[in-house]
């Protein structure tokens, strides 16, 4: 590592740029690269070499230097800078602070005032380089733990370990999945070997390359997809997409019709591929993967290959629920209890119940079991997050099957959900508005906090506990501050600042990706474009005049 810190100086009268060249630098690590006469000598230099510190005149021709320390925090703002001037007036300072300025000096420089503001700055530009080094360390170990914590995410799903929804949008925030379009499939993938029937699995090199053109052809589809190998010759195949014109079910078909026919071509192999149902939600990917495995099985077994759709009426081994578990409408009264919402809570209840067909003559008690003990668990650990508890605020102990099977008749069981819905939204709103006087005040803290450290790993829980507020409760103030959840306030913070440094001509685009904490480069990219219509290089081309 180079231990040296790069310094230009910067004074339109010559005998003094040479007299503090010939200063003896090198006890403070500091090595005068560049003399300019003025500010945009300095600046022109800048852009051909790398500088930590400026050393500066204030009075100069052509741009003096409160001028150049403006345009030093814009441009380059890790820079430091230090005036010498012979100017004592207040103003003088205190434009040179509102500039971004270190050091003020006065001169005649006192050179053991000067060797003392060096080395304060000296062991300033050490922590923050020590810092950046432990950044840059825990960011490369997270870039090489990336796809293990992904595949863990996923994983998650096929063994049915669901997430509450806004826990696993931030999970897929933190492991940088991008994965927001309308619709939810699994697709469960077999490959065999054509050359070798007998052993019909594909050597590694068939197998990955297989993957690859899967991966592919869905980019090139505008699918986002998580790729999970299984057991050997198998994957699970994670796919989100846009609502078109063209039904989700048929843009699947076209696209997996295409990647059968490019495997077999290019590898040799044919494949078994499994589709499950399309969802309008992330949570459904369990019950999509479980549909996709069915079909792929059956046909593996009447050693068929091909394309094989999901279809409730011929899937009779697979446990199916009478509806879809309406995951959107669970997130909606979920977030209306802990908001403190008693109407939208009864109302997002109702609907749920009534989409669920609990109403309706079939809701014996395994169905109603079915539905409400998700729901009423998952409402649980959301209590428990926003520091509350059933037990507490109802006398109630889980598990929440016991309070169902102690009614007899389905609406007495309604009645008393409603009441207890009721109970506990108002008992919530009690306990929001006891806090409420400092969650404004708190979220303006955490969005400070966000534009100064937008390059760090983020998460809600940190962010909470630097408010000392519970994350529950947090993260809906904090959506009634500015309007948006949390994970999304913060990926427009880092595209906007995205955008700012991409007007600028000396970082790359995967560097900017770092600076707004972005490890993926595909994922910045991605991103960028969902968020400005345009790739990262056609928005810095957009500003380049010729």
């Amino acid at each position: 590592m180079n231990d040296t810190y790069k310094m230009m100086i910067v004074d339109d009268e010559f005998e003094i740029r040479e007299g503090l060249n010939s200063f003896y630098w090198e006890r403070f690590q500091f090595q005068v690269i560049g003399l300019a006469a003025n500010g945009k000598q300095a600046l022109d230099l800048m852009q051909r070499n790398d500088v930590d510190i400026v050393l500066t005149d204030i009075k100069m021709p052509v741009m003096d230097g409160i001028e150049l320390s403006r345009a030093i925090s814009v441009h380059y703002p890790h820079v430091k800078i230090v005036i010498l001037s012979g100017y004592k007036e207040f103003t003088y300072a205190r434009d040179a602070l509102q500039a971004g300025v270190s050091e003020y000096l006065l001169k005649p420089v006192d050179l053991k005032h000067l060797s003392e503001s060096m080395m304060k700055l000296k062991l300033l530009l050490d922590t923050e380089r020590q810092s950046s080094l432990k950044l840059q360390s825990y960011e490369n170990q997270l870039a090489n733990s990336l796809p293990a914590a992904r595949d863990h995410f996923f994983q998650s799903f096929i063994q049915d370990l669901l997430p509450e929804y806004h826990e696993a949008k931030e999970k897929m925030s933190l492991l940088e999945i991008e994965m927001n379009a309308t619709y939810y499939c699994c697709a469960a993938v077999k490959f065999e070997s054509n050359e070798h029937p007998d052993a019909s699995l594909p050597d590694a090199n068939k197998f990955t390359k297989a993957i690859t053109i899967i991966e592919r052809h869905l980019d090139a589809g505008q699918c986002h997809s998580y790729t999970l190998k299984k057991k050997a010759g198998e994957l699970a195949v994670f796919l989100n997409l846009n609502a078109t014109s063209v039904p989700p079910r048929r843009s699947l078909s076209l696209l997996f019709e295409q990647i059968i026919s490019s495997i077999e071509q290019e590898t040799g192999c044919r494949s078994i591929i499994g589709l499950g149902e399309v969802y309008p939600s992330l949570l459904s990917f369990p019950d999509s993967y479980k549909q996709a495995r069915s079909v792929m099985e059956r046909n593996i077994f009447w050693e068929r290959s091909g394309l094989f759709h999901w279809d409730p009426a011929n899937e009779l081994q697979v446990e199916r629920k009478e509806y879809p578990y309406p995951y959107l409408l669970e997130t909606k009264f979920l977030d209306a209890v802990l908001e403190g919402n008693r109407d939208n809570s009864s109302l997002h209840f109702q609907q749920f119940w009534d989409t669920c067909g609990l109403d309706s003559e079939r809701a014996e008690l395994p169905l109603v079991l079915r539905y409400l003990t998700p729901l009423f668990t998952m409402l649980e650990r959301r209590l428990d997050l926003h520091g509350a508890s059933f037990e507490a605020m109802a006398n109630l102990h889980m598990p929440f099957s016991e309070f169902i099977e102690q009614f007899q008749t389905l609406s007495q069981l309604k009645m008393a959900l409603d009441r207890l819905i009721s109970d506990i939204t108002l008992q919530i709103k009690k306990l929001n508005d006891v806090v409420q006087t400092t969650s404004h005040s708190a979220v303006q803290q955490v969005k400070k906090y966000i534009e100064e450290h937008c390059s760090e790993k983020i998460t809600l829980n940190q962010m909470a506990e630097l408010v000392y507020l519970n994350p529950s409760y947090f993260s809906i103030q904090f959506k009634k501050e500015t309007g948006i959840n949390f994970i999304d306030y913060l990926k427009n913070c880092r595209m906007e600042k995205a955008k700012e440094l991409l007007r600028r001509i000396d970082l790359k685009v995967y560097e900017i990706g770092e600076l707004v904490g972005y490890q993926d480069r595909k994922y910045f990219a991605t991103t960028f474009k969902s968020y400005t219509k345009l790739t990262p290089l056609e928005y810095r081309q957009s500003f380049i005049t010729y």
